[in-house]
């Protein structure tokens, strides 16, 4: 993927897929202040929620997602939220990856920002 393409997805980019590490995440939470933490985890739950349902999209890996086979594990492991990442498979078969930290707004401007690139 070239970096106009990249410009083309907006708030994605191109990732191996799999959904997020969770050694990488329980690093990540450790560094971030709780309410920064809350805050990148609730709008990635969001996201996560819609991309789960649109026909763009062929799978969502998220372990806040009760289908994700990370789950279990996550919950077990992570407080406060499951993390800022969100790996993506289009219909393309390109793996994508969104990162909440990189919001533009709340929740609900990230996913109206998603469904115009997604609408492409």
């Amino acid at each position: 993927m070239t970096a106009n393409e990249n410009i083309f997805w907006g708030p994605l980019s191109p990732c191996g897929g799999g959904g997020p590490c969770l050694s990488d995440l329980l690093e990540m939470q450790a560094g971030m202040d709780a309410e920064a933490w809350r805050r990148v985890s609730d709008t990635a739950q969001v996201v996560a929620s819609y991309l789960a349902c649109h026909p763009a999209v062929e799978a969502v890996r998220y372990p806040g997602l009760t289908g994700d086979a990370s789950y279990h594990e996550a919950s077990c492991t992570l407080r406060g939220g499951f993390g800022p990442f969100v790996d993506v498979l289009l219909a393309s078969g390109a793996w994508m990856r969104y990162d909440a930290r990189r919001a533009a707004g709340d929740a609900r401007d990230e996913v109206l920002r998603l469904e115009r690139v997604l609408a492409r």
